[in-house]
């Protein structure tokens, strides 16, 4: 579940990506937990690789470290490597765009009817 310690799969590169651009702007991970308004403890699992963030706290990571938000979900396995390698032209990024400020509650919708979407294209 999103935002919850995992047994099975470890986020390593996203830990990795995390870590190395919250030294680069000098920042301890107390500081990066006080700007992101979460406990030391949650920044020191998430830079372990040992969670996956929820959707917002990516945003805020991405908004904080000025990392682009694409990587981060990719990362974290919130969406597909082919669907971010999909060329940026200027109507797929206003589709992000219009879907960007979504809570995880309603992504988790979004992505259940893209994959209803797909299931139909299979028949």
């Amino acid at each position: 579940m999103a935002g919850q310690e995992q047994s099975g799969p470890t986020y390593t590169s996203l830990a990795k990506l995390i870590r190395e651009a919250r030294l680069a702007r000098n920042l301890s991970q107390r500081k990066l937990s006080s700007i992101l308004n979460m406990s030391d403890a949650y920044t020191s699992h998430l830079e372990s690789g040992r969670i996956q963030p929820t959707v917002q706290t990516l945003r805020n990571i991405a908004s904080t470290l000025r990392l682009p938000y694409g990587r981060l979900a990719l990362l974290a396995g919130y969406i597909d490597k082919d669907v971010y390698d999909t060329p940026n032209t200027q109507g797929y990024l206003k589709r992000l765009t219009d879907i960007g400020d979504l809570n995880d509650e309603e992504w988790e919708s979004v992505l259940d009817f893209a994959r209803y979407i797909r299931s139909k294209r299979q028949e």
